[in-house]
Formats: structure tokens, sequence, C-alpha cells
């Protein structure tokens, strides 16, 4: 099961960022896995990403590791629902960066916004990461990839906002990211929640080095991609 927690400063997010970045490890013998964490402009938090047995097993982490950082005034966490990912086309603009888009809607429409998105043909300079019901601080949340911020604001204008239905929508920019987990273990979390059409196409036509690219010092602030191993 995939997991949001949300980290909220005291008054200073960088510290918690500092303290995520150097004192959070994928630990084997644990029952949670972390992925990834990313912040975004506009969102006072730090997101971790994790893969849980149980969600139970999520307190343990709260209750003893993120309570040694003293910067940390609070905490949310949510759980993601129904996460679908899609393959990166490797016919895509060569800037690019990452955006979060949160949804809030009434429940009697969860269901059609979602298929909405999933299925919404997707132009060549804006594609989807991931869309999940997630029912935390939003009710649907979406990561996209797109080659400007007027890209994603007019996707927002004309083909989220003006659905029946939805309430308010934005979209915030990932401007850095750390990966936890080993390479192979995050791309095989992804697979499981893989958009099934992805299976029907040749994987010629993917990128699959996107996201994963050694150098992410210099390529993160054009992509909000996550950093190689170490």
């Amino acid at each position: 099961m995939l997991m949001i927690v949300r980290l909220y400063p005291k008054t200073d997010l960088s510290r918690v960022w500092n303290y995520i970045e150097n004192e959070i490890k994928d630990d084997p013998s644990k029952p949670i896995t972390p992925l990834y964490a990313t912040q975004t402009e506009g969102m006072m938090d730090v997101g971790l990403i994790f893969n849980v047995e149980s969600p139970d097993d999520i307190s343990n982490f709260l209750t003893e590791e993120i309570v040694k950082c003293d910067e940390v005034h609070h905490t949310k966490t949510v759980s993601l629902m129904k996460p679908v990912f899609f393959a990166i086309p490797k016919k895509k603009p060569e800037n690019i960066r990452r955006y979060v888009i949160r949804i809030y809607t009434h429940p009697k429409n969860y269901k059609r916004i979602y298929e909405y998105l999933h299925n919404y043909h997707y132009p060549f300079n804006l594609f989807p990461i991931y869309i999940s019901y997630s029912l935390g601080d939003e009710d649907l949340i979406m990561s996209i990839a797109a080659d400007h911020e007027e890209t994603v604001n007019k996707f927002l204008r004309e083909h989220i906002r003006t659905l029946d239905g939805v309430d308010s929508a934005a979209a915030y920019p990932v401007f850095r990211a750390k990966r936890f987990a080993p390479l192979a273990k995050l791309i095989e979390e992804q697979k499981k929640h893989l958009d099934k059409r992805v299976l029907k196409k040749s994987k010629d036509e993917f990128d699959l080095d996107f996201d994963w690219v050694e150098n992410f010092e210099e390529y993160a602030k054009l992509t909000g991609a996550f950093p190689g191993d170490y």
C-alpha cells in the first residue's frame, strides 16, 4: 500500500528537509519502505511516499523516527487509493518539470473525475506520472510533467476546473526530490500499479531513464527528477 506522510515545520521547512535527506534510510528489515520525498513550491510541507505492509506500520515511523526532528510541528498521513502510474513517453520536450495537482470535489464525483483524468489524451508537452484517490488534504492527487508552468495552468483552467463537480484545483511545482529506495525497488513498486494500457505498447515508446538520471543536481531543477543511486 502506498502512503504519503506530510511533515509540517514550526518555522523552517529547510530544517525538516535536511533531516529527511540525511536521516531517512531504506531498511529492508522494517515493514515500511521509504520510496522518495518531495518538496513543492507553495505547499509548506515535505511529502514522504512509503510502501507499507499495513497502515498501522506507519505509526512506528511517526512516533519513533519523526519525533527526533524537533522542527516538525505536526504531520498528516494520506493513503493513496487506486493509484495508477503511467510510462513516460520518449517523445517529449527536452526541458520538463514535475508538478503536483490537488483536486477537491464531492465524493459523488470521485470516480468520474478519476476516470476522466485516467483516459484523457494528454498532449506532447504535458503527461501524467500518476493519478490517485487520496482523501487526505485533497480528494484526488495527480503528478504530471510539463514543459512550462503556463502549460499546466492552461490544463487546469480548461480541462480540470471546468469539470462538473470540481470545487477547486491547484498545481504546485516540485523543486526538489530525493529517492531513498534502490532504483529496482522503486520501479518494482510502480509496476504493481502500472496503467494496463502500457503493457500493450512497445517498450521502445517509453523513456525508462526518466526520473532515474545520475546527474541529479544539474538536471533536477528542470525535471523534478529523483537522484541516482549513491
